[in-house]
């Protein structure tokens, strides 16, 4: 089976025995671990005794509490592979510690040394190693056997990936100056094993995380926009990528002979909008229980299909991947100061390490190449002429380039890359199309196609100043609750000391 083929409960073979790890929208996740892991996050935060808010440990019991929650969310998720994650988190600490104390005594010197780069080099060829053998040698299939599609990060071990790209960014912060390192083994290993961010991102920078490890605000309405944010991306996932599923899967599969151009057509508009609504639905997720536990992670998704350009479509798709590459892997999509060689050559390479970042496989790295090409292309001479188009026709060929270089990303292989195209293109001689399996278009297919389209067009992006009144209901309705909980409580109270006799 392919690697990527999947759905919402992901299934991780290792060589031993399959493990069932747990995802955002799993019910055990939502009625078993999510609440436990809350409310013990919000008694640390109010047992935390007054004199650590004034000193810098606020947040050392909640912290405490959200590390656990993480350990056990990432040993489900993998399995036997969790000792190498323990391991990665011992060497980054320790690591990053080194470095620290390296530039120390460099900067009393008054001098460089060699000492701080020779670190971050053994620090950066570890994780690499790490990610590599874990990634591309191991045989380690991360399914989502029920959807046809796995989200591409998780070609590895649950969230190792997003591990591995948080312990560069620690430890090339830490070496250039941006944060210092953390002393405190517990706010180390909660920015390198974070829950909310193991799934599906948003990457999150060390020395934006840095600050907020000790100091941030775990408020009421912030826990109000967090549960709008997760329920925005728990319907994306679960209804809207679930729902234009199903045809996908059918689609890819149908053999050249039995594939017409309506049903191609119909697998690559439903793919188009299932990786996206998987995508950016995993973010919303993770952002919004980040807002929970008082985490202000950097929106990963803006937008991309309004885009009137590849070129700004990666502006807004995966942004926080994008902001990595160019902070330390010094790769923009735009480079300043650069000359037209320079610019076409960022941008190619940049897009080629985001088609290996999303995984092994031919197809995969086509993908990356020619949206690397087609970047190049615009910011060479097709960019201008796109200006001059009006507004809906640049919007069109957005569209139109995306959508095809997606079929090429969810094929098999890139012949069945080439059989849908051919069939999109009418050229296709499928002969007797009812021996294909059928497509159950049903009323909960179209309605789900139909607001699927209406979500990611500029009608539903201008109704966002209502989102305000969303999270003041929400805010309203938790008070309304808590101080309902509070007054049944002390009438409880009160009336368990009458019975008693006391007073």
């Amino acid at each position: 089976m392919s690697a990527r083929r999947g759905g919402p409960n992901l299934i991780a073979c290792s060589s031993a025995e399959p493990f069932q790890p747990v995802l955002f929208t799993d019910t055990a996740f939502l009625l078993r671990f999510l609440p436990t892991v809350l409310a013990l996050f919000f008694l640390a935060v109010a047992v935390t005794p007054k004199r650590w808010k004034t000193d810098g440990r606020r947040f050392t019991l909640p912290n405490t509490v959200l590390l656990a929650g993480s350990v056990v969310f990432l040993a489900l998720g993998t399995g036997p592979f969790m000792r190498w994650v323990v391991g990665a988190v011992v060497f980054n600490y320790l690591v990053a510690l080194a470095i620290g104390r390296a530039r120390l005594v460099a900067a009393s010197a008054s001098r460089p040394g060699p000492l701080p780069e020779a670190l971050l080099t053994l620090g950066v060829t570890g994780n690499v190693v790490l990610l590599g053998v874990s990634k591309f040698a191991l045989p380690l299939p991360v399914l989502f056997a029920d959807r046809g599609f796995a989200v591409p990060q998780l070609l590895a071990p649950l969230g190792l990936t997003f591990f591995v790209c948080h312990a560069l960014s620690y430890l090339a912060d830490v070496a250039r100056g941006d944060a210092p390192a953390q002393a405190s083994p517990i706010r180390a290993s909660l920015y390198l094993l974070c829950f909310p961010l193991l799934c599906g991102g948003p990457l999150a920078r060390y020395s934006d995380m840095s600050p907020q490890l000790a100091q941030r605000r775990a408020t009421l309405a912030a826990f109000a926009f967090g549960v709008r944010r997760w329920l925005v991306g728990y319907c994306k996932v679960v209804f809207l990528a679930a729902a234009v599923a199903g045809p996908v899967d059918i689609v890819f599969a149908t053999p050249a002979a039995e594939l017409g151009m309506a049903r191609a057509w119909l697998g690559a508009v439903c793919f188009t909008l299932q990786i996206y609504f998987d995508l950016s639905g995993y973010a919303d997720m993770a952002i919004g229980f980040g807002r929970m536990f008082g985490f202000r992670f950097v929106e990963n998704f803006r937008a991309p299909y309004l885009a009137g350009s590849l070129t700004e479509f990666w502006r807004r798709w995966n942004i926080t991947l994008l902001d990595w590459c160019r902070r330390y892997l010094h790769l923009a999509l735009t480079p300043k100061h650069a000359g037209a060689w320079a610019r076409a050559r960022q941008a190619g390479l940049l897009l080629l390490c985001v088609g290996v970042w999303h995984g092994p496989g031919s197809t995969v790295l086509v993908w990356g190449g020619l949206h690397g090409a087609i970047v190049i292309a615009e910011q060479a001479w097709l960019g201008k002429r796109l200006a001059r188009l009006p507004a809906l026709l640049r919007h069109a060929y957005l569209l139109l380039v995306v959508l095809l270089l997606w079929v090429v990303f969810r094929a098999e292989s890139l012949p069945g890359a080439s059989v849908v195209l051919v069939a999109m293109s009418g050229l296709g001689h499928a002969v007797d199309i009812a021996d294909a399996v059928p497509i159950a278009l049903t009323p909960w297919f179209w309605s789900m196609l139909g607001f699927g389209v209406l979500s990611i067009s500029p009608l539903w992006q201008s109704g966002g100043r209502w989102l305000v009144t969303v999270d003041a209901l929400t805010t309203s309705i938790l008070i309304l609750i808590s101080t309902s909980f509070v007054y049944m409580w002390r009438r409880l109270v009160n009336t368990a000391r009458f019975l008693t006799g006391r007073r």
